[in-house]
């Protein structure tokens, strides 16, 4: 279990920006969320620009992060992506996030604010794909495709490992959506990079159609 000193600094600032949230509360934004399959327990209907605002305004804090996101909005819980030390976050406690990212939004919320920015995340990565849990394989997807934007060397055996635990099959439209981004960047890293992902796909798009679509992206994306 974590654990947390509390102090009177940091819940004022959790006060503090909790209420510059709640001011953000916009119906008509809450409407239209849940038309798209947004329905969070507890949301305001905030925009993501105005909560990166927020987030962008303080400095990063473990404490606070772990506050806000208890408090369980979808805007608290986006705030404290923003927020969260990466160097602080344990295993119990992604497990803890992971089990309480209830859409997709949110999924990519914390890929790109926090997750990509672990010490060990060329680690979770391939912890997370071979784990079957399908939220942690879709951000460790969004977060292959934002670190093949980073051209380190180094990194192209994380992305030769990341192509062979791809899945042959796809449950939904959104994991799909996330595999055609995450390899259409993949597969500007490199020539054996590049040889690699061909390799799979071509193979695999004769069995899947999700495959063979994928397959038609890559051909836009590398002319083949």
């Amino acid at each position: 279990m974590d654990f947390f000193i509390d102090s009177n600094e940091t819940e004022d600032l959790f006060q503090e920006i909790f209420k510059k949230i709640q001011i953000l509360r916009n119906g008509e934004t809450h409407h239209e969320m849940k038309k798209f399959g947004l329905n969070y327990p507890k949301a305001l209907g905030a925009t993501i620009v105005n909560l990166r605002e927020i987030g962008n305004a303080y400095e990063q804090n473990h404490l606070l992060a772990h506050k806000l996101w208890t408090k369980g909005f979808r805007e608290s819980k986006i705030v404290a992506t923003l927020l969260e030390e990466p160097a602080k976050v344990t295993e119990e406690q992604l497990d803890r996030w992971f089990a309480e990212m209830d859409s997709n939004e949110l999924l990519e919320q914390a890929s790109m604010n926090l997750f990509q920015y672990l010490p060990a995340i060329n680690e979770l990565i391939e912890t997370w794909m071979k784990s079957g849990i399908r939220a942690k394989q879709v951000c460790a997807v969004m977060v292959a495709g934002r670190l093949a934007l980073d051209k380190k060397e180094e990194n192209e055996q994380l992305f030769l490992n990341f192509i062979n635990l791809l899945p042959r099959h796809f449950e939904d439209a959104y994991f799909l959506s996330q595999v055609k981004r995450a390899l259409g960047k993949i597969a500007r890293r490199g020539e054996v990079v590049v040889a690699k992902v061909v390799a799979l796909v071509s193979e695999l798009k004769a069995e899947d159609e999700d495959w063979k679509e994928i397959w038609d992206d890559l051909q836009y994306e590398l002319n083949l």
